[in-house]
């Protein structure tokens, strides 16, 4: 467990130290603030949450937020109803059919989702409440709607990878296991979801028909001729990519400084108007360097690792719902992480990540009898 909440430290101290090199102070000092304040919210959380009790009542009120998020996107898809932070607001309409929800843009409101549906999913596998397995059933058909007006498809491909390592993680639980029941309604309202994100992509879903400029963001075959052409969002990404790659190397993999990567790339012929990377991993290795990101990975396949063996071999239904969904949504952000611009201020993410290390260390001390990696 120390291992995990040392890197977290160095990556802040790597940061301070890589101040010195970077070439715009203001942002690089920005980003540390920002990097500060989330490796502090990770750590908080593990803090706070230092029994089943805290970890029942954190869920509670993180599912409510989760909830308000998809109620506000529920009222812009009926009533048109935008919070201010919206980037939405004042664009032309052919961009109005989308939802942010209470977050900047769409891209971010599509990963947050993708986060949190495995909670949802998971749930009928393990409770035995009829009124619990409902209230999850309609929250995550709710949340495929909601996703579906964001156009996201990266995250659409990170819910691709969750699913089914949700379905492996739960077959082999050992200890107190789902009854056929559980999984009969489980993998049923699984189906139903794929069955409503299959025809919301193509316009025919009855409870939410997308119009026709949003089913076209759903077509994947533009995407690849758009990266073979380099044009639109595709050709972006690609150049978006290359670009960071050069810095990287430029940079001898030492990194060009926190949240320099965006002074560079805007400098770069195509990307004056979009220069943020779009790509967390790829964030990572430019800004902080090999080092970091040689960490970064060891620390998520840390918690990918664990939850999984937490989620297996745990006998407390509560432990194992979490860490079955946080292993899960973890393994689908790895392709989740690409679709927001910068992830350093993406509060999802660092909650997530405090939460797994806080459910890893709340299993070591009640059965500490299977060892879990150092």
């Amino acid at each position: 467990m120390l291992a995990p909440l040392l890197f977290l430290g160095f990556w802040v101290l790597w940061t301070l130290v890589s101040l010195s090199w970077a070439a715009d102070k203001g942002g690089a000092v920005r980003y540390s603030i920002f990097l500060a304040m989330m490796v502090s919210l990770s750590g908080g959380t593990v803090l706070a949450i230092s029994n089943l009790r805290a970890l029942r009542i954190a869920l509670f009120l993180l599912l409510l937020v989760f909830g308000f998020g998809l109620f506000i996107a529920l009222l812009e898809i009926t009533a048109g109803f935008r919070l201010p932070t919206s980037a939405l607001i004042g664009l032309p309409e052919r961009f109005q059919w989308a939802v942010t929800s209470f977050f900047h843009n769409q891209n971010d409101f599509a990963t947050y989702i993708a986060l949190w549906l495995p909670f949802l999913v998971a749930a009928p596998f393990l409770t035995r409440s009829a009124s619990a397995a409902v209230l999850a059933a309609v929250g995550a058909m709710v949340s495929v709607i909601c996703l579906l007006y964001t156009g996201s498809r990266t995250n659409l491909l990170a819910l691709g990878f969750a699913g089914p390592a949700l379905l492996v993680v739960l077959a082999l639980r050992k200890g107190t296991s789902s009854r056929w029941w559980q999984w009969l309604l489980g993998v049923g309202i699984l189906c139903a979801l794929v069955c409503m994100a299959y025809l919301g992509m193509r316009g025919s879903l009855w409870v939410a028909r997308l119009p026709e400029i949003g089913t076209q963001h759903w077509r994947f075959d533009t995407l690849a001729a758009e990266m073979e052409a380099d044009v639109g969002s595709g050709g972006t990404r690609i150049k978006l990519a290359q670009g960071g790659l050069t810095m990287a190397r430029a940079s001898r993999f030492l990194g060009v400084g926190p949240g320099n990567a965006e002074y560079h790339l805007r400098r770069l012929p195509g990307l004056e108007s979009v220069h943020n990377l779009h790509n967390w991993w790829l964030e990572v290795l430019v800004n902080g360097g090999i080092f970091i990101f040689v960490g970064y990975l060891y620390f998520y396949a840390y918690l990918v690792y664990n939850l999984f063996i937490v989620a297996t071999k745990t006998k407390t239904t509560l432990t194992a719902w979490v860490a079955s969904a946080l292993f899960a949504a973890l393994l689908g952000y790895i392709w989740g992480s690409l679709a927001p611009s910068s992830a350093i201020h993406f509060t999802p993410m660092w909650i997530h990540f405090g939460l797994s290390l806080a459910v890893v260390n709340l299993y070591r001390k009640r059965e500490p009898e299977v060892n879990l990696t150092a």
